[in-house]
């Protein structure tokens, strides 16, 4: 397939882009969007930036660039000796990818403008992208999803995906590293952190948490309360199970299933009151004790913001809850809107790339949708941990998407492979 890089400008020409056509309709990440996404990695290298969707590692990366002289050291490894030097003569260009055959693509002639409603833009000879250094490219894609799974692996008992081994993981990323030494020429890298650094994972044995402890709050045992251990004995008036939107806090913290956040509104002794429950994340607990937590929810007379505390292997908190003096409708007909969130991580309720709905419901659910094929992704690279070959190697077969081409990482691996009930 045919893929389209444009050179062109942003921020009042500060910056260099380098950007590949959409696929699929979808758009290509960059580190300019206004927020960023669950399937997003990026990768530091000398002179800027680049990026992938883990979704389409194969695809050609954007460069957002700051220093053009500093990523010439890379740009003509990655995208061909041609492209470099059309960044060095500023010019803005439309390098083409050449198919296998060597033969320019039919369906893109040259001369194709620059950006589109750039004034003034020339028709330009198309540049072909041709990696000097292949092997450099796959290093790098293997690093960047390294990254990306440090920050966004969406390990979770109840969807029966486990965590990754974080100190080798690491190392992995350290050995990656080295790999790439080309892309980080002159910059002190710190991609990776000591095995012994505090933090760094745990090296003890810990008797994994199994799928059947969480007995998900589509309702709690017949007098047991609320899911959060609120009133007992008295009549429930709503209850609901969701997700949570990974950007909200940081790895390590909830359980990143879409069953993980459940709620529930129970009537008792003339008191209303809403109970959370959160499934905590799976593996040993790495991060410090103060970072806990909290749940906003919609659906209140005023909005409701509650602490959550650790119990077990779950997040608990409860709060009284009114709706009577706004009129809002009985939480009942339409369901409570619940944001688990980390004070201080993320935006509040971040713009998502994803969907073109004006409403915040449209942006929801386009946003659980790529979460969804993120799990997807991770269940078919899993799936090839533990084929019948064992060497992780892709056959073009799975019901991931084109991010799973590549090899696997050896943390996978070993997620894969372990002795767990995942």
């Amino acid at each position: 397939m045919t893929a389209v890089v444009r050179i062109g400008h942003a921020e009042d020409g500060l910056l260099r882009v380098i950007t590949p056509p959409p696929r699929d309709g979808g758009h290509a990440p960059s580190v300019l969007d206004p927020a960023p996404g669950v399937d997003v990695t990026v990768l530091e290298v000398a002179g800027g930036l680049l990026t992938w969707s883990v979704l389409a590692l194969d695809a050609v990366p954007v460069a957002v660039l700051d220093d053009v002289e500093a990523a010439q050291e890379w740009v003509w490894a990655v995208y061909g000796e041609q492209v470099a030097l059309a960044l060095a003569a500023d010019t803005l260009t439309v390098a083409v990818t050449e198919p296998a055959s060597g033969r320019p693509a039919q369906d893109e002639a040259p001369g194709t403008p620059g950006i589109p409603g750039t004034p003034g833009t020339p028709e330009v000879t198309a540049v072909p992208v041709l990696p000097a250094l292949p092997a450099l490219v796959a290093s790098a894609r293997q690093l960047a999803f390294a990254h990306w799974a440090a920050r966004w692996w969406p390990a979770s008992v109840i969807d029966d995906i486990p965590p990754l081994d974080e100190r080798l993981l690491d190392r992995e990323i350290g050995e990656l590293t080295e790999e790439c030494d080309l892309l980080f020429a002159g910059m002190e890298t710190a991609d990776s952190r000591s095995p012994d650094a505090p933090g760094a994972g745990s090296s003890g044995v810990q008797e994994p948490p199994r799928a059947t402890d969480y007995a998900l709050a589509a309702g709690p045992a017949p007098g047991a309360g609320g899911p959060a251990g609120g009133p007992e004995g008295g009549l429930t008036l709503a209850r609901g199970t969701g997700g949570s939107d990974w950007r909200r806090y940081p790895p390590g913290l909830v359980d990143a299933s879409e069953r993980a956040v459940s709620w529930e509104v129970v009537r008792a002794a003339a008191r209303t009151t809403v109970s959370v429950s959160v499934v905590a994340a799976p593996g040993p607990a790495t991060l410090p004790d103060e970072l806990t937590p909290r749940a906003a929810v919609g659906g209140a007379a005023d909005p409701l913001d509650l602490p959550l505390r650790r119990v077990d292997d779950a997040w608990l908190g409860d709060a009284p809850f009114d709706t009577v003096r706004t009129g809002d409708p009985a939480p009942g007909d339409a369901g409570l809107a619940v944001d688990i969130y980390l004070p201080g991580f993320g935006a509040p309720r971040p713009h998502d790339r994803y969907g073109d709905g004006d409403g915040a419901a449209d942006g929801a659910g386009a946003a659980a949708e790529v979460r969804a094929r993120v799990r997807a992704l991770v269940r078919s690279r899993l799936a090839r941990a533990t084929d019948e070959d064992g060497d992780g190697d892709w056959d073009g077969d799975g019901d991931g998407d084109s991010g799973a081409l590549g090899p696997l990482l050896r943390t996978e691996i070993a997620a894969a492979t372990a002795e767990t009930d995942f």
